[in-house]
């Protein structure tokens, strides 16, 4: 697996791939498409999806090169569609230049396994920070892609549009913490933790976890 940290809000894009036969997916490719085609190149791999965790403009803004570049489908949950689509939009409101995106090839609705090889990937949604956030679960290799739903120490913001902070810490207790405090979180900015250190230390799911007992 590689991370890169591309664009100038310096998301973490990851790559994952099957060893054995070098398929890939790529995750939240927010920028420096070049920079992520060439780690892809030099890896030798067939990238077999390209998936968003959400459509907010610094997590997507380079699906269409990359698409392009490399014939790979693009994948995004249904209700983040019109965020995709808006990317430019809402990248020149913040002073950041977003390329228009191409619309996506696959609809998620959460519960899809997308295969690579022989690494699968479980599609679970988890509304709060965008109405259609999802997180990413490689149940083998004990790995979480967040998005921006939950971070090492924090939580996704919910102001705005189509935020929700009840729903987002619904996602957290009842999708996310059950998973197992060994699985990694591997957020969409920042360093990475596991659920069991969130439980523990993130003042947001601290709080959460009294409020349920």
């Amino acid at each position: 697996m590689l991370t890169i940290t591309v664009g100038p809000l310096e998301v973490n894009c990851y790559i994952i791939w099957d060893t054995a036969t070098r398929e890939a997916f790529i995750i939240d490719p927010g920028g420096d498409a070049g920079v992520i085609t060439g780690a892809v190149k030099r890896e030798g791999l067939k990238v077999r999806y390209i998936v968003n965790t959400h459509g907010h403009f610094d997590h997507v803004g380079a699906d269409g090169e990359l698409k392009a570049a490399l014939s790979a489908p693009l994948a995004i949950h249904r209700d983040d569609a019109g965020l995709l689509q808006d990317a430019h939009e809402h990248g020149v409101f913040f002073g950041v230049k977003t390329p228009r995106q191409p619309a996506p090839d696959m609809l998620l609705e959460g519960g899809e396994r997308l295969k690579a090889g022989g690494l699968t990937i479980e599609v679970i949604h988890t509304p709060g920070h965008t109405a259609g956030g999802v997180c990413l679960y490689a149940r083998k290799e004990k790995l979480l892609f967040t998005g921006d739903t939950i971070f090492s120490g924090s939580v996704g913001r919910t102001d705005f549009p189509g935020g929700s902070h009840e729903a987002l810490m619904d996602s957290i207790t009842k999708k996310i913490l059950p998973l197992g405090d060994d699985i990694a979180v591997l957020p969409g900015h920042g360093p990475r933790s596991t659920i069991g250190e969130e439980k523990e230390s993130n003042p947001f799911v601290a709080g959460m976890k009294e409020a349920r007992d």
